[in-house]
This record gives structure tokens, sequence and C-alpha cells, in this order.
């Protein structure tokens, strides 16, 4: 008897083997299977987000099926809101307010976003790191740490979870090396379909005013050559260009996405600085967590960028703005 049961926990270790998913063993290979997963699964969890001094407990679902993904986020404390992902499409909703947003531009996620394709690609801007293992919402997890070479920019402590390769935390390293923006999950589930409703005029009352935010693609006359820098941070470069209507006026205002493959600058270009459209323009500089700004006076216009990058990047950016005229 004891001989057939050590018989079958032999096959069964065997053939298990054989069917278990291998572990990644690079820090590139641990970040390639979370951004996958993250992308390519369904899942429902609740999570606190840290930034800026300020705290928000959310609750996110997402679904992947053939139709592609789709995820919603709703805001626990504080001012409700919802947030709904769809494809390039972006709605906000503030039911107080009974305010629906629609916008086509990404906004921002408190998740690290990684292309599994450009990922080797980040090598020559940061280091990448496996470190411990840990424990958060009850699982265990893996530390992959995401170490910048220079100053120009911004690290991440990273924990995976080992057996859905969800992630379970994020902490945005700043300058110091102390955290500058956190999110962690208390409950982070791997599901097998999520049903999110779409957000549309129909499924919300009559009272909600929709707003659409949603700009247009540079023109031939207004197109992204017209704006150039003479130099920037090693691995920056242009993603984007567009001209949006930023103004009740009609005003029109040039917006230029940099990126590094991991971190993203945007550039506003504000022709408009003498009249009124320009009263309440950035000068200076602010930052509030993770995110820097600065704003001024370039070639008789307004030039603003802003980013989840040190301060010192902003700057560097907005100094290298030329115009050809």
């Amino acid at each position: 008897m004891m001989m057939a049961f050590r018989l079958i926990l032999l096959a069964t270790l065997f053939f298990g083997a054989g069917f278990a998913q291998a572990e990644p063993k690079t820090a590139l290979a641990w970040l390639e299977s979370m951004s996958k997963q993250m992308q390519t699964s369904s899942y429902e969890g609740t999570f606190v987000y840290v930034h800026g001094g300020e705290m928000e407990m959310m609750d996110i679902a997402h679904s992947y099926d053939e139709n592609g993904e789709i995820e919603r986020l709703v805001s626990l404390n504080g001012v409700p809101r919802e947030v709904v992902r769809d494809g390039a499409r972006v709605i906000c909703v503030w039911p107080d307010k009974k305010v629906a947003v629609v916008s086509s531009s990404r906004q921002r996620t408190p998740f690290p976003t990684f292309s599994t394709g450009a990922l080797a690609l980040l090598e020559k801007q940061y280091q990448f790191v496996v470190g411990k293992t840990d424990r958060i919402a009850n699982k265990k997890v893996r530390l992959i740490e995401i170490i910048p070479r220079d100053k120009f920019r911004f690290g991440y402590n990273i924990w995976v979870d080992e057996n859905s390769y969800l992630l379970l935390r994020s902490d945005l390293i700043g300058s110091t090396g102390k955290p500058v923006e956190q999110v962690i999950f208390t409950r982070m589930d791997p599901v097998e379909r999520v049903e999110i409703e779409q957000v549309t005029p129909n499924s919300l009352s009559a009272e909600y005013h929709w707003s659409h935010n949603e700009g247009k693609s540079a023109t031939a006359s207004e197109n992204s050559s017209q704006w150039q820098f003479n130099s920037l941070p090693a691995g920056f470069e242009k993603i984007t260009s567009q001209v949006k209507s930023m103004y009740k006026q009609g005003g029109k205002v040039s917006h230029i996405t940099l990126s590094d493959g991991l971190a993203s600058v945007s550039v506003y270009i504000d022709p408009n600085r003498n009249g009124e459209f320009s009263s309440s323009a950035l000068k200076g500089e602010v930052s509030m967590g993770a995110v820097s700004a600065y704003g001024e006076i370039k070639d008789s216009l307004q030039v603003t960028a802003i980013g989840e990058v040190p301060m010192e990047t902003i700057k560097y950016i907005v100094s290298a703005l030329e115009v050809e005229r």
C-alpha cells in the first residue's frame, strides 16, 4: 500500500511538473509575463493608490475576449468617480455632477505599462533586477526592480504574483530613492469572465452632460515637423503630435508626446499667450507626487511640459524646443 502511494505521488509530481508554467528566469521575462497577463486576462481586484499626499481606494474589473480589452475603475472613497477604458476610448463619469467626459487620448494610469516587444530596448536606460520573494494580499510575490541609469527618469519596484503573474504592488521610486507614488492591491483575483457594462448616453440618465475631448490629428500645415527639439534626454523620442482645441473661444494648442518606452512627457505649445486664452497658463515649476510640470514663455509661445519624470527632465525638454518660422 505504501509503495503504491509513493508511485502515485511520484507520478503526480512528474506529470504535474510537465504541465506547470515555468517560472520566469530574468527580470525582463517576469515583466513580460506580467504585462501579458494584465492585458490579456480577466480579473477583479481592489487597490490603494497613494499619490501627491492623497490616498484613493479603487475597485478594478478587467475583461479580455475576442473583442479586446475593456476595464472599469470605480473610486471607493472621496468624490464618486468611474473610469471606463474601451479600446482607444476613455470615459470618465462623475455621478454627483452628472458629467461624462469622453476622450480618445490615453489617460494616465497608476499601473506601469510595458510594450513586450520593446522591453529589451529599455535596458539602455534602465537596469532590471530580480529581487526577493514576499507576500502581498496573502499571495506569494516576486520583487522586480527597475533602476534608472541616469538622473532623467524615475525607477520602479514591482511585485508580481508568482502564480497568476498579475501585478500586486508597484512603487514609483523618486530621485531620493523613496516612493513618490504607490499602488498596493488588497485583493486581486483572476476570473474566467467579467461582464462590464458599456457606458453610453442610453446607459446613464438623461440628466448627464456629455463632453467630448478627443482633439484632432495634426494636419499637413500643423504637423509635427513644425516643432523640433535640438536634443533630448537619452532614450526619449517623439511618439505623437496633435492639434487640440483647448479653449471655448476656439484657440488651438499643439500637443507633443515624448517617451523613453516607460516614462512619458506631454508638451503643450500655445500660440495665444497674448490673448485671454492663456490667463491661467503655468509659469514656473510645480510638482505633485510623481508628476512634474513646468511652463515658460518661449519665442512668443506659451510652452508647458508635464510628466512622471524629475523636474530636471521637464526643464531640459522645454529648453530644447525650437521653432522654425
